[in-house]
């Protein structure tokens, strides 16, 4: 069964050590999005992360959630 890797960069990064495994790339797809769905009540205006899946050496999925807080531009 093929190993995949979730690893979150940004303001709270993550590094996935051991990975997980899965039965494909689709089923990777699910968990990250059920990833974000976990994590994304944690983020704060002006905030930003990106969630990569690896699979091998390389990264198949990247999610990236840009948040602008735009009160600073008003002032």
């Amino acid at each position: 069964m093929p190993r995949f890797r979730f690893e979150i960069s940004g303001t709270k990064p993550f590094i996935d050590p051991d990975g997980m495994e899965l039965s494909s790339a689709e089923v990777a797809w699910e968990e990250a999005v059920r990833l974000v769905r976990d994590i994304e009540g944690s983020l704060k205006p002006g905030e930003n992360w990106t969630l990569d899946v690896s699979e091998g050496k390389g990264v198949i999925f990247r999610i990236s959630v840009v948040t602008v807080d735009l009160r600073k531009s008003l002032s």
